[in-house]
């Protein structure tokens, strides 16, 4: 161990910060992969929020519709109430 010459320290030790570097630069890739990755997450997760609020809105406006055409006065063109005569006319 003591016999080690100056150069193989200096070899040994720019191969150890190569591998330092080459460590961090890898994990810095990670790092910004999960975070554009969460990113994406988060706007899916808005997007689907706003369909969700749209598609909630439409089905109860559809519903009011329905509803008032249905239910109120200005849906479709009432008939008059028949009359039914009280008694039977016999047939000739």
């Amino acid at each position: 161990m003591g016999s080690e010459t100056p150069k193989d320290i200096d070899r040994a030790a720019i191969e150890e910060h190569a591998q330092r570097i080459a460590e961090q630069t890898a994990l810095r890739k990670v790092r910004n992969t999960l975070d554009s990755i969460g990113a994406s997450e988060a706007a899916e997760r808005r997007n689907l929020r706003r369909v969700l609020i749209a598609c909630a809105l439409l089905a109860v406006l559809g519903a009011w519709l329905v509803w008032g055409l249905v239910y109120g006065d200005r849906g479709l063109p009432k008939q008059p109430p028949m009359k039914v005569p009280g008694t039977l006319q016999p047939k000739h």
